[in-house]
C-alpha cells in the first residue's frame, strides 16, 4: 500500500466517524432546547416568611429543583432559573406552627413556560405561571417599575435608618 492510499483511507474513516457524531448531536437536540425559566418572589406581607420551592420531573420521582429563602417585607428575590421541561412545581410558605399556618401552591412548568411569579402576602401565596413571552416581559417591566417607585418614595426614610 502506498502513502496516498493510506491517507485516502484515513480521510474516509475520519469523515465517516464525523458523520456519526453529527447524527448523534442532531439526535440529542431533536427534542428541542430547554430554555431556563426565571423565577421571581415578592413579599407583600407585613412580616418575614420562610419559603421553600421545589420541582419534580413529571412521570418520574426525580427532584429537579430545590431552594429555600427567608424573605422580608417588601423584598423581591430572583432565585436560580428552573429547567424549561415538564415538571410539577411547588411553593411552600412555612408558618410558625401557632398563629401562622403553612400554605402550599402547586403548578405545572412546561416547555412553553416563560416566567414564574410568586407573591407572598399575610393571607395567601399566589403562584402565577406565565407561558406567553410578551406577557412575561410586561410582568417583569411592571415589577421593576413597582420596585423603582417603592425605592423612590422611601428614599427619605432610607437615609434615616
Amino acid at each position: 500500500m502506498n502513502r496516498r492510499t493510506v491517507l485516502r483511507s484515513a480521510g474516509v474513516v475520519a469523515v465517516a466517524s464525523l458523520a456519526g457524531c453529527v447524527d448523534a448531536v442532531e439526535e440529542h437536540f431533536t427534542g428541542g432546547l430547554e430554555s431556563p425559566v426565571p423565577v421571581e418572589i415578592t413579599n407583600e406581607g407585613e412580616r418575614s416568611y420562610n419559603i421553600s420551592l421545589d420541582a419534580t420531573a413529571r412521570g418520574q420521582d426525580r427532584q429537579t429543583y430545590e431552594e429555600s429563602y427567608t424573605i422580608t417585607p417588601g423584598e423581591r428575590v430572583a432565585p436560580p432559573h428552573l429547567e424549561g421541561s415538564e415538571q410539577q412545581f411547588r411553593v411552600i410558605r412555612h408558618g410558625d406552627g401557632d398563629e401562622i399556618e403553612n400554605l402550599v401552591e402547586t403548578g405545572t412548568i412546561t416547555e412553553e413556560t416563560s416566567l414564574v411569579l410568586i407573591t407572598i402576602t399575610d393571607d395567601a401565596v399566589d403562584l402565577e405561571i406565565i407561558e406567553d413571552e410578551a406577557e412575561a416581559e410586561q410582568e417583569r417591566e411592571a415589577a421593576e417599575g413597582d420596585s423603582n417607585e417603592t425605592n423612590g418614595s422611601d428614599g427619605d426614610n432610607a437615609t434615616q435608618g
